[in-house]
């Protein structure tokens, strides 16, 4: 089927069941106080960083989780394993060499009938799933992100918006100051999006991907206000860290409640 007849079907399909999360990073900026586990799984107020993406993707009704894993992919299955007691069902995507997160997900697209959710493992975005697909099927979009409001855009992808949804440019980490809409790290992603890219080829979604669909008027964005967090530094991770034990996110019994 050719894209063009692929995204005139959009309006008839449901929310996409399945999500890309990926966890093959090496985490060099937290290695001060996570030295002998991958970044996904440092630990958060008792139990690792996964947990709380895995416990949202489950209260936002997706069943399917494919976690792209690379540095230390081990100990990531250990954790996860099938993904029942999240009440998911996991399978993992292991790059043999660092793929870079369009190689990654390029791996594993070929197999999944559709388009499908991808979130970074390293951030909690608490967005509104359902949003963010309506908005990638009005705009029939070969790519939609979420996006939040920012005060500094420098440290993360920045776009510029039109009032339709489409997003004209995206900028990976600017040199720039100022208030920005910004990656927030997750997307719905269809086949196409990615189908220039060779399969096995080190790319980014972020350098290689989004500022060519931008260019093509074919990606999207959903600006959300949800809480978000990016463990990224030891000073991050302890502010989230700080958020949970404060109660600013409520999870139990592993489902997510507010």
């Amino acid at each position: 089927m050719a894209a063009e007849d692929r995204l005139s079907t959009h309006k008839s399909r449901h929310i996409p069941d399945i999500v890309l999360v990926l966890a093959g990073g090496l985490g060099k900026r937290l290695r001060p106080v996570v030295s002998d586990r991958p970044k996904v799984l440092a630990p958060v107020a008792g139990k690792p960083f996964l947990g709380y993406v895995l416990e949202y993707i489950a209260d936002q009704g997706i069943h399917q989780v494919i976690l792209c894993v690379g540095y230390l992919a081990d100990q990531v299955k250990a954790f996860g394993r099938d993904g029942k007691d999240w009440g998911l069902e996991i399978r993992y995507s292991e790059e043999i060499v660092p793929l870079g997160t369009g190689g990654a997900v390029r791996q594993v697209s070929g197999s999944i009938n559709g388009p499908f959710f991808v979130m970074n493992g390293d951030t909690l975005f608490l967005a509104n799933l359902q949003a963010l697909w309506q908005m990638h099927i009005t705009t029939r979009a070969l790519a939609t992100l979420a996006l939040l409001s920012a005060e500094r855009g420098e440290a993360r992808g920045c776009v510029t918006l039109a009032p339709d949804g489409k997003i004209v440019s995206f900028e990976e980490k600017p040199d720039r100051v100022g208030q920005a809409f910004v990656n927030a790290g997750i997307y719905v992603l269809e086949y196409e999006a990615l189908e220039h890219l060779r399969p096995g080829e080190n790319a980014s979604l972020e350098r290689q991907v989004f500022p060519g669909l931008a260019a093509q008027g074919r990606l999207a964005g959903n600006v959300q206000t949800a809480y978000f967090t990016d463990i990224g530094t030891p000073e991050s991770l302890a502010v989230f860290e700080n958020d949970v034990l404060a109660g600013k996110l409520p999870f139990f019994g592993g489902q997510l409640t507010g």
